[in-house]
């Protein structure tokens, strides 16, 4: 099941009420979305929910959150109560400070 565009819509709500103070946008990819603050990608949300990679920075914040997999093959990712605005608030400045950016991809040589 893909993510409505709804409850995108209710997503971006909800951290704008956050009042992160951060440039967010989200971008759908293959019928789920992807969660930015401005080049850097902070999650996924994905079958109408909010996916947030398990790491260091928001462990803590995250400890009783429900681990899920947004896609096949995924480790290590929680369900963020997005209903929670302080605590969605938390973790995306938190991941927005800790997550590194995505290296860049290398250009393909074209062969003949």
């Amino acid at each position: 099941m893909a993510t409505s565009e709804d409850y995108i819509a209710y997503v971006m709500d909800q951290l704008e009420a956050a009042r992160t103070g951060l440039d967010l946008w989200a971008r759908p990819m293959f019928g789920e979305y992807c969660v930015y603050s401005g080049d850097k990608p902070l999650f996924f949300v994905c079958d109408n929910a909010v996916f947030v990679k398990r790491i260091e920075c928001v462990a803590d914040l995250l400890a009783n959150a429900d681990p899920a997999a947004p896609f096949p093959g995924a480790k290590d990712f929680v369900i963020l109560d997005i209903e929670d605005v302080r605590l969605a608030g938390e973790v995306v400045r938190l991941l927005d400070i800790h997550k590194p950016m995505p290296k860049p991809k290398r250009k393909r040589v074209k062969s003949n």
